[in-house]
């Protein structure tokens, strides 16, 4: 077989059955994630047309059980006809029937007595799959009716352990961060409790080699919006960016530039500041690695991780990789070709040239921290998201690791800060720059005081690329349990940025900046986009067409077009929050969604999974334009009035919270869209304000604005043509 490709949506547990057989069996297939939610089907050459049923799927994919016994057959069938009827009132309702009950209890009854499928056969798999939504962490299955079932939920969850890197492997070709996310109904998450320290959050600290771009940017994004969600929640917030700039690149830019290293340094920061500002990110220290507290806090750290050990003198000989400040063990080093393509060694990891470079280093031992590495991975699940990089980096830890070099000689860099007791080498970038989120936690009136004493440290949240996982979840916690300093307690890695499907460069010149984008379309647009664009887990893909159609169909139409309705004096004729009187079960329902919302933005905010947490408030956001369709207010206001002070309570109140919670993102637009609805600002923060029925009945709303909140774009240019990105097994 070649050339099989899968087309679902993501986190499908039907197509998990056709994933999880070709991972145990090695058969090569492309798992393509529908832009749409779609019925999972394969597409192979040699098929006259598309295979839709998911266990023939996973039967054509298994090959070697091409022949099942009549036993395994009659389970392929039981699980596709009464299995499947039976409990789709539970994966569709969360609805707990007799039938449902009574099909578990069939599984659980046939472990009992031995009659279960064969455990050589992928039939195993076709059942694991199904049981899935209803078994998983958070699964709809009630825990009185799991109790009914003790034997299922055994070998469901040694299933699960048993095959742990199978089963991972199968989630991240589905883009799933959590098991919960097969539920095919919403979910109800519980508010997390408040922080009891600063929430205390870090982007990278960026290289001055360039000026800011579009991955500069979105890392700032990230960060700052997960700041602004914990802010609006009510915590303290910590939230600090920079730039690193030491190491032998920086002295050679400088030098082409005619000027020292720390006033080429200051330029290219300066560059960095007032691109952030004019992007209004909020962060509250900006750290240079070349400001003098960092360079003690350095000096600091070497002399306690050399106390410990963990630092000797040794001879580094190795490749060397000038491009990316790293080096380079042999396995990741290939034959390639420089930028004027000339033949030469490249890394395997980011293309760019390696040479060999032999000198006496001192090095970290980094080989004796691989158990303790490996024991931090398993026991905090979500110490590195999206989850697949954890399972990532804990296949690459589990190989083995090579001792660090962490020192340059003066004689080959002489740009780094001087290590403690010696004149002859210079700290290496890595330990330099990785130290600066310690460094800031420390800050206080510009000096440095204890980290204990301000409660900044450990990080909550270090937001980074997913070019840099290595270095932030192998060295640096690596690094900090030497010197016996808390670990950060998570760690995102993000995807890069693609350009009308192509990855962006100066040869093809379709880089662009993202200032000029925001000033052409709107800030708030820009950010929107991005966040809602990028699920972390892929790279993300930037054009004109695809912006537009989020700012138009998304902000312009359910948002904009949602406060202007509700807020019309046509309909809203006394210009007040109206008083709810008598309910039906619509509006109930719909106070419940409105209700549950916070929880759901919450659990995403703090993943972090913005673009799901953003989808959870467009979804609200729907609801309550189709409730305003249903309801006409337009004719109410004619007919019955009473109606209609419940029915625009209910849209108001809905549109007040979804704006709290989406404006970490839309920072310039949510603030017009609470004074619009006249909230006053002791609602627009904290917990209780994101309650349902918090703004109270007759507050008054301000003079109707003619001002748009999001200005449609209209354009002539035919949609994009689909692209949707492949995954391979």
């Amino acid at each position: 077989m070649s050339a099989l490709k899968l087309v679902t949506e993501r986190a499908n547990h039907q197509a998990l059955k056709a994933v999880l057989t070709a991972l145990s069996v090695k058969s090569p297939l492309t798992v393509t994630i529908a832009t749409t939610s779609t019925t999972p089907h394969l597409l192979a050459p040699e098929l006259k047309k598309p295979l839709f049923s998911c266990n023939e799927i996973a039967r054509y994919l298994g090959e070697g059980d091409s022949q099942l016994s009549l036993a395994d057959e009659e389970w392929l069938d039981w699980e596709a006809t009464s299995f499947t009827a039976s409990v789709q009132p539970l994966y569709s309702q969360k609805k707990v029937t007799a039938a449902v009950l009574e099909v578990f209890q069939h599984l659980n009854k046939s472990l009992e007595e031995n009659s279960f499928p064969d455990q050589t056969t992928f039939v195993r798999f076709v059942i694991w799959s199904a049981v899935l939504p209803a078994l998983c962490d958070g699964g709809l299955l009630p825990d009185t009716a799991k109790s009914s079932v003790p034997k299922l939920v055994e070998w469901f969850e040694s299933f699960m352990k048993e095959r742990e890197q199978l089963i991972s492997e199968a989630f991240a070709a589905l883009s799933v961060q959590e098991p919960a996310d097969f539920l095919r109904v919403p979910q109800v998450f519980r508010m997390s409790p408040m922080n009891p320290k600063p929430f205390y959050v870090t982007t990278p600290i960026y290289y001055v080699n360039a000026a800011p771009h579009i991955g500069h940017v979105f890392s700032t994004l990230v960060a700052d919006c997960v700041a602004r969600y914990h802010r609006v929640k009510g915590e303290d917030v910590y939230f600090m960016t920079g730039t690193d700039e030491h190491g032998q690149k920086v002295a050679q830019a400088a030098e082409k530039k005619g000027k020292t290293p720390f006033d080429f340094c200051t330029d290219v920061s300066n560059e960095f500041k007032d691109c952030f500002k004019t992007m209004r990110f909020d962060n509250d220290y900006f750290i240079r690695t070349t400001d003098a507290t960092h360079e003690a806090v350095v000096q600091e750290l070497w002399t306690k991780l050399e106390a410990e050990g963990d630092i000797f003198l040794g001879k580094y000989e190795g490749w060397y990789c000038l491009s990316d400040e790293a080096y380079v063990t042999q396995q990741y080093v290939t034959d390639g070709v420089d930028r004027e393509g000339k033949p030469c060694k490249i890394s395997t990891e980011s293309k760019n040239p390696v040479t060999w470079v032999a000198e006496d280093n001192y090095m970290f031992r980094l080989s004796a921290f691989r158990d303790r590495l490996l024991h931090w991975y398993r026991s905090n699940p979500g110490c590195i998201v999206p989850e697949f990089r954890r399972r990532e980096m804990i296949n690459f830890v589990e190989k083995g690791l090579n001792d660090l070099s962490i020192s340059r000689k003066k004689e080959s860099c002489s740009w780094g800060i001087p290590i403690p007791g010696t004149d002859k080498h210079v700290v290496y970038v890595w330990l330099d720059a990785l130290s600066n989120y310690y460094t800031a936690s420390r800050i206080k009136d510009g000096g440095l005081v204890d980290y204990e004493s301000l409660h900044r440290w450990p990080a909550d949240l270090h937001v980074i690329g997913k070019d840099i996982l290595k270095f932030h979840t192998v060295y640096w916690p690596a690094f900090l349990m030497s010197a016996g300093l808390p670990l950060p307690k998570r760690i995102v890695a993000h995807g890069w940025w693609t350009k009308d499907g192509e990855k962006i460069s100066k040869s093809l010149g379709n880089s662009f900046d993202p200032v000029e984008k925001a000033n052409q379309f709107g800030y708030d647009a820009l950010k929107y986009f991005l966040l809602r664009e990028s699920s972390f887990a892929d790279d993300g893909d930037f054009s004109d067409a695809k912006l537009i159609a989020r700012l138009n169909s998304e902000l312009a139409d359910t948002l904009g077009n949602l406060v202007m309705r509700c807020t019309s004096r046509k309909v809203n004729m006394d210009g007040v929050w109206t008083l709810i009187g008598e309910t039906n079960e619509r509006d109930l329902a719909l106070i419940q969604t409105i209700s549950e919302l916070p929880g759901t933005a919450d659990h995403y905010y703090n993943i972090p999974d913005v673009q799901r947490a953003l989808m959870s408030i467009f979804d609200v956001l729907r609801t309550l334009n189709g409730y305003m369709t249903e309801s006409a207010p337009w004719k109410l206001a004619k007919e019955n009035v009473e109606r209609l002070r419940t029915v625009l309570y209910i849209i108001m109140e809905g549109v007040r919270i979804c704006t709290i919670l989406i404006s970490p993102v839309l920072r310039d637009s949510a603030p017009k869209i609470l004074d619009q609805l006249g909230v006053p600002s002791e609602l627009r923060v904290g917990v209780s304000s994101m309650q349902f029925g918090a703004m109270p009945a007759g507050a008054p709303l301000p003079p109707p604005t003619e001002e748009i909140l999001f200005a449609k774009v209209i354009t002539d240019a035919a949609p994009p043509a689909k692209n949707p990105k492949g995954k391979k097994n």
